[in-house]
């Protein structure tokens, strides 16, 4: 595929720090809140790194350009002190000052002949402008591209985003991108055993992962199969949700909405970390993270992220080792151009955990014989599952001026899976057998996968007034191409007596070209698309967009060579509205559509258009002026049509499915006062089948998706109370009962809890210990009729250097 012409958007990396207050306190000045002292202990550290945690600590806003840090380091600072006293001693022999400007303090160079004071200064927390790709200081982001393609505030954009920043990612120590997500409303995932393996989720009750182009990284898809790779919550800055249809941003898309991993990023503030971490089932990890300017280098800064981990898991034989590394590079010849060189290695050592049919599952089935919670029915000396997966690319932007710019993006990335394991053998006859005598009857699956492809997107963004309204009028194109290749074998392996677990039995694979039951598909996806955002004055927003998208398949069997061919083509369109108050309320409304092309394979000849998915939503959010708060909620309906479904009857398939999902999302992200942070998210959706050609399926609820759903996180600092070393959290998590298909019983609703202990040792040295299911709960994820246990309790210790 010939490479496009380089054009691209500039990358504003702007260092700033946040911390605010809540509501009941945004229109206290800070300095009248912190006039008396109170207990700091501020490491001797990186200049950037102090102003950030004096910030955290005495819940005010500070804002620093980068340049004016870099190299510098700030003494310890302790004792009973005022924040402008502190403020005071952080910044003395640096050549700085703090300087209010409107609503919050600036440190600026000092003027020369000046004596810097810092008795009139007032502090109050303000909304900061942060970047969509830049780190945030606590849980709180206010800005995301995720909606819009654009920087733009999430107070203004008129669908349902959630993210997760950073410091989230950190305290609650996520190792996957479903632990990352799991206090998100509208979420759900299988449990970690399955989820170290593919990133799959469901959104609104709707299938979100790779193989519906939902799983993204850095705004363009990543993968193509569900079973490339899982993304690295360590290497990400932060991971974005938009939940709904957004085809007229994306392309092809489940209507259920995108998840975005926003990768770390170089900056000219150093970064300097090491953290080594162990764990329950002998978890041993060591983990990197170090940035900054290039040495010698005024417009090189580099950033280099690595994990390392060796580790067993709480099933029999399932280890989950990883290598993760990925260097960065941005170069800024000046201030209006920019390029950023992205990239990252990943290897998996692992093992798949089969599903198990409900009746051999405990709590489940009621049979004599049940496969044990932490049991594995493959064979160690056959079953394996290792990754290689990697991508480089680059981020690319110029601005002609401050009307127009331009961005050019572009990615590689290339997958390779080695994948065997046995499975339960279904029929009934077998089931009973295992049921009633405990012999296991199993298949294999041995397969060889490969994907590779290339993604592209070009746009431009111009800005202008006419009749009195501001339109940032953003146009571009996009691509992607990708090809699947894959060698799929099954067949009958030894039976595994339950009894005995006599594992050790060969496994004799079949591997002739006439039972192989991969095929190598190909995919090119083609998409331009306009957008205008509209300002109407202060207070009104609107926002519109379109896109034509053609998309084409091949597929090739690899059984016999046979060729199945399909072309499609879609137009979205997309318009939201949203009215901002002074008071800070901004209630919206919007109507977006999504489009998913039926696979080749299904269609086996017969002319399907794609589906589509279209959403309406209100909804409401509040950002208290001067606060570092964000309150979201949203009603909805979300209608996917056009669904493939068989017509046992007449023998053909049909689009005559239909899948309805509505409800209602909560969330608030807030920092509530010095050292408090908040995170709530409730939601309520109804999703189901309403049209079939199945008369069973209609009404049946729609997998894994909860009427009622609620999660809490609260962490605390104990600075106020003469403890500022020590922070700790705990979080509660409600899932209440699903109806998964094929099973006459519902699964039981359940709630566990998750909770962090964080201590600084030292200036440089922090231990930070977390537990997710601390009263171990066992509960179990059913879905179609098979089943696989829930997370055990798990805790990890990690141990931070800084310097």
């Amino acid at each position: 595929m010939p490479q496009p012409r380089f054009y691209c958007v500039p990358l504003t990396i702007v260092v700033a720090i946040v911390v605010a207050i809540a509501a009941t306190l945004a229109s206290t000045p800070v300095l009248a809140q912190n006039a008396a002292s109170f207990a700091i202990a501020l490491p001797a550290q990186p200049l950037g790194s102090a102003l950030n945690e004096l910030a955290r600590q005495a819940s005010f806003q500070l804002i620093v350009h980068p340049d004016l840090v870099a190299g510098k380091h700030a003494p310890a600072v302790s004792g009973a002190l005022s924040a402008p006293q502190a403020l005071e001693r952080l910044l003395a022999g640096s050549g700085l000052q703090a300087a209010q400007e409107g609503r919050v303090v600036v440190v600026k160079p000092v003027p020369k002949a000046e004596t810097v004071t810092l008795a009139g200064i007032s502090v109050t927390a303000s909304a900061e402008r942060e970047t969509p790709i830049g780190p945030v200081v606590g849980y709180v982001a206010k800005r995301s591209a995720a909606g819009s393609k654009t920087d733009t505030a999430i107070i203004d954009t008129p669908q349902s985003i959630s993210v997760v920043t950073n410091d989230e990612l950190r305290n609650r120590q996520a190792e996957t991108l479903s632990q990352a997500l799991n206090y998100t409303p509208g979420f759900t995932s299988q449990p970690t055993s399955f989820n170290r393996t593919a990133d799959r989720f469901r959104i609104r009750g709707m299938d979100v992962e790779s193989a519906t182009s939902g799983s993204m990284r850095d705004g363009m898809r990543l993968q193509n199969n569900s079973y490339d790779g899982t993304q690295e919550p360590f290497g990400l800055e932060r991971v974005e949700v938009l939940r709904g249809a957004a085809s007229v941003l994306y392309g092809q898309l489940s209507p259920g909405g995108v998840i975005n991993a926003v990768s770390k990023r170089p900056g000219s503030a150093p970064v300097r970390e090491v953290q080594l971490q162990t764990g329950s089932h002998g978890r041993k990890q060591v983990a990197v993270d170090v940035g900054g300017k290039v040495p010698g280098s005024d417009t090189l800064d580099y950033r280099l992220t690595m994990l390392d981990r060796k580790s067993n898991t709480s099933q029999d034989y399932l280890n989950d080792d990883k290598l993760y590394l990925a260097p960065a590079l941005t170069w800024r010849p000046n201030a209006d151009t920019s390029l950023t060189i992205l990239s990252f290695y990943q290897k998996t050592t692992t093992r798949f955990s089969a599903p198990l049919p409900y009746q051999l599952v405990e709590g489940v089935g009621t049979g004599a014989v049940r496969i044990r919670r932490g049991a594995f029915i493959g064979e160690p000396a056959y079953d394996k599952m290792n990754g290689d997966m990697h991508a480089i690319g680059y981020e690319f932007e110029h601005r002609f001026s401050d009307k127009v710019k331009v961005s050019h993006k572009l990615r590689y990335f290339e997958a390779n899976v080695a994948w065997n394991y046995l499975q339960v053998q279904t029929t009934a006859a077998a089931l009973r057998n295992a049921s009633e005598r405990g012999l296991l009857a199993r298949q294999y699956s041995d397969r060889r996968e490969q994907v590779r492809g290339i993604v592209s997107d070009t746009n431009a963004t111009s800005n202008w007034q006419l009749w009195g309204m501001e339109h940032a009028v953003l146009a571009g194109v996009d691509a992607y191409q990708t090809t699947y290749d894959s060698r799929n074998f099954r067949g009958n392996a030894p039976t595994l007596n339950l009894l005995a677990y006599n594992y050790g039995q060969q496994v004799t694979v079949n591997r002739a070209r006439s039972v192989d039951r991969g095929s190598r598909i190909a995919i090119l996806q083609k998409g331009i698309y306009l957008q205008d955002q509209v300002s109407l004055g202060e207070t009104w927003t609107m926002l519109l967009g379109a896109r034509h998208d053609w998309a084409s398949q091949e597929q090739t069997l690899r059984r016999n060579g046979s060729r199945l061919d399909k072309d499609d083509s879609a137009t979205t369109w997309r318009a939201g509205l949203v009215y901002k108050t002074a008071s800070g309320f901004a209630p919206y409304v919007s109507y977006s559509e999504s489009f998913f092309p039926v696979a080749v394979a299904a269609a086996n000849g017969q002319s399907f258009k794609p589906t589509g998915g279209k959403q309406y939503e209100a909804g409401v959010r509040y950002q208290p002026p001067d606060s570092n708060m964000l309150l979201s909620a949203a009603v909805y309906e979300l209608t996917q049509t056009d669904v493939l479904k068989y017509d046992a009857g007449n023998d053909v398939y049909r689009q005559a499915g239909q899948v309805r999902s509505k409800g209602l999302e909560l969330e608030a992200k807030a920092e509530l006062s010095r050292g408090a942070s908040l995170i709530a998210s409730y939601a309520y959706t109804d999703a189901r089948t309403t049209r079939s050609t199945i008369a069973s399926e209609i009404g049946q609820r729609s997998e894994d998706t909860p009427f009622h759903q609620a999660a809490l996180w609260l962490d605390y600092s104990f600075a106020r109370l003469g403890l500022p070393q020590l922070t700790t959290g705990a979080g509660v998590r409600y899932k209440g009962s699903t109806q998964p298909s094929g099973m006459s019983r519902s699964m039981p609703a359940y709630t566990v809890i998750d909770a962090m202990l964080s201590y600084r040792l030292s200036r440089n040295w922090q231990l930070t210990a977390n537990v997710s299911n601390l009263g171990n709960k066992q509960y179990t994820y059913c879905e179609f009729a098979i089943c696989t246990y829930g997370d055990q309790r798990h805790a990890t210790a990690t141990l931070s250097y800084q310097w």
